[in-house]
């Protein structure tokens, strides 16, 4: 392309202005449909992320009431748990547990031995307090009596249970209990 060329060029855009700037439009409409496909990828994938992200917030929003309750609820657990736990030191209330289980079930306690308790790990929250337990009364009362351990307040692991009727023919059994309940450290 030489100079005449171009100058016989204008000279036509002159000529049909209207033609001139549909072609200029057409051009500038071209290189803008270009650079908006070489960026519809990266728009696409923005575009994903963003609809991820807000379907993970409402999602969260959603369940928000949900976790909410669920963690009062740990903590009200967490809270009745700690509110029984056992101190090692206070013996009068450790045992008076047990002979209250006494006067509920009818049974009888001969024997009630708080045992001293195993050094627990530096990084416990929580130790074992062992007790050993002697339980007579008839079938009815010692099993009332294991039942109430085992759904009473306290926390309670019964490591060994054997039972024996004293006389034969005789309704009174015998049951040696040995516990551990869930301590304070």
């Amino acid at each position: 392309m030489n100079l005449s060329d171009f100058l016989q060029w204008i000279g036509t855009a002159r000529r049909h202005p209207l033609s001139t700037l549909c072609a200029c439009i057409c051009v500038a409409c071209a290189l803008a449909c270009w650079a908006i496909h070489s960026n519809l990828t990266w728009l696409e994938l923005e575009h994903k992320q963003l609809s991820q992200d807000g379907d993970l917030m409402l999602s969260t929003l959603i369940t928000g009431p949900s976790v909410r309750q669920e963690l009062a609820t740990a903590r009200d657990l967490t809270r009745r748990i700690e509110d029984n736990l056992v101190v090692e030191d206070n013996l009068a209330e450790n045992l008076w547990y047990f002979y209250k289980i006494e006067q509920q079930t009818k049974a009888r306690v001969p024997e009630l031995h708080q045992l001293n308790s195993l050094v627990p790990d530096s990084h416990a929250l929580y130790k074992l307090v062992p007790y050993s337990i002697r339980v007579t009364g008839t079938s009815e009362q010692v099993c009332a009596f294991l039942y109430a351990i085992e759904t009473g307040p306290r926390l309670a692991n019964i490591s060994q249970l054997s039972i024996r009727r004293i006389e034969p023919g005789s309704p009174v059994i015998d049951m040696d209990i040995n516990l551990e309940l869930l301590a304070k450290r």
